[in-house]
């Protein structure tokens, strides 16, 4: 009975930070099968959009165009309750500890969703939660890993392991959806094949899914991946597979970008800048580089 009582209580609590749409949602409406004004991007964690799109996601808003935030997994992973990683700035502290320890994976979504939800709101963007699982989940101060006995027992909330999610049409058709709603003139997300798990089923969803919508003459438009993982190898770089081909310049937008950064105290310690030219694979820090996946405008 205890255990049942649990896990309803998480999904209750969970469900609270799910953004649901409908068709009643659609605004900005396209002309002649045009893709709207509206730019959307898939951060695979709760930080990652204004990470890897941060001043781009601020400038195309600040220039009329709708903002759509998307938070990929559930993000039941990744929060310490003495001090954030990276930095010995202001953090989560309960005792004073020296040490690290995980937070729960329930209390990790709770306290991620809440800060996805405020850095979305300084774009004045639209925050979207797809609920995806991650690969691991802390119970107290043991790890779960995903598929193991201890995490079915756990029943954590969420829909599939996302790498896994890549497989089947009716998790696509989440990503689908989205599209479908909004119909993108820009859809950003990490790279194909990234640096991490999480970055790169998120990318291969968000991929086949515009695939789909382009196939269904849903009307959106470019779709963008950073230039991360293998794109940075000796070899990518060396025969321009790895080059980008979009540079925007958002020394205009930093700001937003940074104050943005600053709301995931769990994760940099409320320094956003410094949490982005920690990132070695990010130096240039008014320019930000994109890989052109998919041209629809191009017909």
């Amino acid at each position: 009975m205890r255990k049942f009582v649990i896990v309803a209580a998480i999904v209750f609590i969970n469900s609270l930070f799910i953004k649901t749409y409908s068709t009643s949602d659609k605004q900005g409406a396209g002309e002649n099968g045009k893709p709207r004004k509206c730019i959307m991007v898939f951060g695979a964690h709760a930080d990652d959009v204004d990470e890897i799109a941060g001043g781009t996601f601020a400038k195309y808003i600040a220039s009329g165009y709708k903002g759509v935030y998307v938070c990929v997994t559930n993000n039941l992973a990744g929060c310490n309750l003495e001090k954030t990683p990276f930095f010995d700035g202001p953090g989560f502290t309960v005792s004073d500890s020296p040490m690290n320890y995980p937070v729960g994976g329930l209390e990790t979504n709770q306290i991620r969703s809440e800060e996805a939800r405020a850095a979305a709101a300084v774009y004045g963007a639209l925050p979207v939660f797809l609920d995806f699982c991650e690969p691991e989940i802390y119970l107290g101060r043991k790890v779960i890993i995903y598929g193991t006995q201890d995490f079915l027992n756990y029943g954590a909330p969420g829909r599939k392991q996302i790498s896994l999610a890549t497989r089947y049409s009716e998790d696509v058709n989440v990503v689908y959806g989205l599209l479908q709603q909004y119909e993108p003139e820009i859809v950003i997300t990490h790279t194909l094949g990234g640096e991490k798990l999480d970055h790169e089923g998120t990318a291969y969803m968000v991929y086949l899914a515009f695939k789909k919508a382009m196939s269904n003459d849903v009307p959106v438009g470019k779709l963008w991946m950073t230039v991360n993982g293998w794109l940075l190898d000796k070899t990518s770089v060396k025969n321009g597979r790895g080059r980008p081909d979009v540079r925007i310049d958002v020394r205009n937008y930093l700001s937003t970008k940074y104050e943005a950064l600053n709301k995931h105290v769990s994760q940099n310690g409320g320094f956003g800048r410094d949490y982005v030219i920690q990132n070695k694979t990010q130096p240039k820090e008014v320019v930000e580089e994109f890989i052109t996946v998919i041209d629809n405008t191009k017909k």
